[in-house]
């Protein structure tokens, strides 16, 4: 691409409401691709259990994670087989100041500032990528199949962005059509509208 990402991201204009974000719009958005949002104290446990697990200590807190999603109403989904929660997403809705904190690497992910997330049904400028984890082979390639979606079907004109903290990480955003952002360090992003007509 020969934009540069700052000028592709201002392009896109900000925050505006989104059909798809939107109480009953985003349950079945998601039941689309086999997520459902986290609705117990024990699917939350599991999600922090999993994360834990998966990708290491370091990251937010089973309150910090149960506090996100509450302000969003839409921050933690799981994937079930068999009854057990076996997979999670969390994409996070961005407010723009939720957008330039990412930019200007200020952004915190184990302490999210409530400035810095948009509630259900509220305009929104971008999600990101908070985390992700699975399993096993099969519920891991269902998350990054649903991720897929989600970018590139659901929400083609909104940004999204993630971090490698992880190898494996790095490695699912470059499989998905992530890029590195500028030179802000280890945050990369796509938006598959503006890459499509910068290609």
């Amino acid at each position: 691409m020969g934009n540069s990402a700052t000028s592709l991201l201002r392009s896109l204009g900000g925050e505006r409401l989104h059909t798809q974000y939107m109480h009953g719009a985003s349950e079945a958005m998601m039941a689309a691709v086999r997520l459902e949002h986290a609705a117990s104290d024990q699917d939350f446990a599991d999600v922090h259990a999993l994360a834990t697990q998966e990708l290491g200590p370091g990251l937010a807190s089973l309150d910090e994670i149960k506090r996100v999603d509450a302000l969003t109403g839409a921050s933690i989904w799981v994937i079930r087989r068999r009854g057990e929660v076996t997979g999670f997403l969390a994409p996070l809705a961005l407010t723009a100041a939720g957008v330039a904190a990412l930019v200007d690497n200020t952004f915190d992910a184990a302490n999210i500032d409530q400035k810095w997330v948009a509630r259900m049904g509220e305009p929104l400028a971008g999600f990101y990528c908070w985390c992700y984890a699975g399993k096993d082979q099969v519920s891991r390639g269902a998350l990054v199949l649903g991720l897929r979606t989600l970018i590139d079907r659901y929400f083609p004109d909104l940004p999204f962005f993630g971090r490698d903290s992880t190898e494996a990480g790095a490695r699912i955003m470059r499989h998905l059509g992530f890029f590195p952002f500028d030179n802000t360090p280890h945050l990369f992003w796509r938006c598959a509208s503006v890459m499509e007509m910068a290609a």
